[in-house]
């Protein structure tokens, strides 16, 4: 991959592999940089892929699905939660982003033993993937490893 910092510095020289980025385009300023990167590798004759990471609803086993040793009660409290403070939409996606959302707060209000739990940031980071606006991922793995099998 290309770092954006970089790329404008350096040009694309001839050989230049083919590059698959990895991204969530609700994220507008990165969504550009890419874009205009793809666009300059192509010019060149560079094979380019774009892989686009898009939001997805929370449910009331996600968090168990996608923590490991997370309670299924504990994950369907927290989505209830979520339901109750507006928190989510009526088909379960995140109304803003995870981080911007005192979340936090109302599960320690709801519940105060709950703030203990270790598992808060790995919520977080859940929440982060859910609303789509999130610097990496593994969520797509075998699209970006197919990429890889087929380009060696």
């Amino acid at each position: 991959m290309i770092s954006a910092g970089v790329f404008g510095s350096m040009g694309v020289p001839v050989g230049y592999p083919p590059t698959l980025f990895v991204h969530m385009p609700k994220d507008l300023h990165e969504k550009r940089l890419i874009e205009k990167n793809v666009a300059a590798l192509k010019k060149k004759g560079v094979y380019v892929k774009k892989v686009r990471c898009l939001e997805f609803p929370l449910t009331g086993t996600l968090l168990t699905e996608r923590i490991p040793g997370l309670d299924e009660a504990v994950s369907a409290s927290v989505f209830e939660l979520f339901q109750e403070k507006g928190f989510i939409d009526e088909r379960g996606y995140l109304k803003s982003d995870g981080r911007a959302t005192q979340w936090k707060q109302a599960l320690k209000e709801k519940d105060p033993s709950m703030e203990k739990y270790e598992w808060l940031d790995h919520v977080e980071e859940e929440l982060n993937l859910a609303f789509a606006y999130h610097e990496m991922t593994s969520l797509p793995i075998g699209d970006i490893l197919d990429w890889f099998e087929s380009h060696m």
